[in-house]
């Protein structure tokens, strides 16, 4: 008797219909759609976004033998490259200014307008959900010094999200030094980049509830007021 049909885990559902199919199956026997397996498909994703990345003129530039030689920190720069994925060109220098002159701020624009969404859209989501709950509290008891606090925050951010940053990449690349090269790397593109989605989820329950707030207030004041009938 053939033991294939013994295991329950012998079948594939094919990516277009969705219908099981058997896992020997080459093709759909559905819709005629090309099976591939859940291993293979991870896979395949890995490895475009590896070639997109080792491709491109940015990555190449900073992990050539003649330019890694240059950086102080204990890592290797393709694992930076990996983690940051975006704007390394201006990051791995910036870091590397920071560590050669020790210092201990560094300012950063995009930090300063934009503060806790910048930490979380650089996936620093500790220091960003914490800012944001701070200033709450803050603006909450003292509803006059909102102002004040929002300014501080963000000149502090402005002034050291680039340290932080650094800190969060030297830990990211220290947790995953002694692992097997591809899966170190699998690790750091998923840990690392960025995170639009939250920054703009955040973005819309503000908006909504600067609405929701400015109706209620409307509401009120039109009931106080002598000439609502």
């Amino acid at each position: 008797m053939d033991g294939r049909n013994n295991s329950t885990e012998n079948f594939k559902y094919c990516s277009k219909c969705g219908k099981k199919n058997s896992a020997y199956d080459k093709f759909c026997t559905h819709c005629g759609n090309k099976l591939t397996s859940i291993e293979d498909s991870v896979k395949n994703t890995v490895n475009e976004v590896k070639e997109g990345i080792t491709g491109s003129k940015t990555y190449q530039e900073f992990t050539k033998s003649d330019y890694e030689d240059e950086y102080k920190a204990d890592f290797n720069n393709k694992d930076m490259v990996n983690f940051i994925q975006k704007k390394v060109e201006y990051y791995i220098p910036t870091f590397k200014e920071i560590e050669d002159d020790n210092k201990s701020t560094s300012w950063n624009w995009a930090a300063f307008f934009f503060n806790s969404w910048w930490l979380l859209y650089r996936k620093m989501y500790a220091y960003g959900f914490g800012i944001i709950a701070g200033t709450f509290i803050l603006t909450s008891i003292m509803p006059m010094s909102s102002f004040v606090v929002n300014i501080i925050v963000a000149v502090l951010c402005g002034l050291y999200g680039n340290i932080l940053y650094l800190k969060q990449t030297v830990n990211q690349l220290r947790s995953v030094a002694t692992m097997d090269s591809e899966l170190k790397q699998r690790i750091l593109l998923s840990r690392g980049g960025v995170n639009i989605v939250i920054p703009i989820i955040l973005g819309i329950i503000t908006l909504l509830a600067l609405l929701l707030v400015g109706a209620v207030g409307t509401f009120f004041y039109m009931l106080s007021s002598p000439y609502y009938y």
